[in-house]
């Protein structure tokens, strides 16, 4: 009996060992998943990679495929990036690194529930709200509260959309933000299975998006640039 015992203590002190090894390869489980999570992007993240929400592991996975395409990385230190004016637009600096990089990106990422989010500011509309602010009169009080209200809704901003754009919305609109129409764009992607299944980066165009964009497939960052053609002028 006593050494029944002795094995039965035994086999549950190597049980308890086992699930104390376990418990923390579990928890980093279930905290990777935050990664993976759908998220709200910030305008300018949105306009660069055409769609308003993503993973954090597909925005960085897509930056970094961009970067590669374009040949963005410095010959002498592969870990500094050479911004173009796209990466310019959403760091605000000439260069940085991978580390800085993946720092900078919370400031793009939003949890998709979440109501209050900060809008980010490029360089170029920091410089003009200075500008600004220099130039407005003493006696005019009104003036600056009146531009912190509207200064952040360019993006959101209703633009005039082409005709070959409104055949192909069919909703008989001909004006929508153009954050409106990358969304309905990436709407009509997914709903009709038009990326490649083995890049899901590319786009294969049907008929009705070959008519538009005049082109066979695309790649998805390009879909902005695709589209401003058909944002008309006033």
């Amino acid at each position: 009996m006593h050494l029944g015992s002795v094995y039965r203590s035994s086999s549950d002190l190597l049980l308890l060992k086992n699930r104390s090894r376990k418990q923390p390869e579990e928890g980093k489980k279930r905290g990777g998943g935050g990664f993976t999570k759908l998220c709200r992007l910030s305008p300018q993240l949105e306009e660069f990679l055409g769609a308003p929400e993503m993973a954090r592991t597909e925005v960085v996975k897509q930056l970094w495929a961009y970067i590669k395409e374009k040949e963005l990385q410095d010959p002498s230190n592969k870990r500094n990036i050479l911004c173009d004016e796209p990466l310019r637009a959403i760091f605000s600096v000439d260069s940085i690194n991978m580390f800085q990089m993946n720092k900078a990106l919370t400031k793009h990422i939003w949890p998709l529930d979440s109501d209050d989010v900060i809008p980010v500011k490029t360089a170029t509309q920091k410089e003009k709200e200075k500008k600004q602010e220099s130039e407005e009169e003493p006696d005019d009080p009104g003036r600056k509260e009146k531009r912190q209200k509207t200064g952040n809704k360019g993006f959101m901003a209703p633009l005039q959309l082409s005709d070959p754009l409104v055949k192909f919305l069919g909703t008989g609109e001909n004006a929508l933000s153009r954050s409106e129409v990358i969304k309905r764009m990436w709407d009509y992607i997914k709903q009709n299975n038009l990326q490649d299944p083995s890049d899901k980066r590319k786009i294969l165009c049907d008929e009705k998006l070959k008519e538009l964009f005049d082109v066979d497939s695309f790649v998805g960052f390009t879909v902005t640039k695709l589209l401003s053609a058909h944002f008309v002028k006033s």
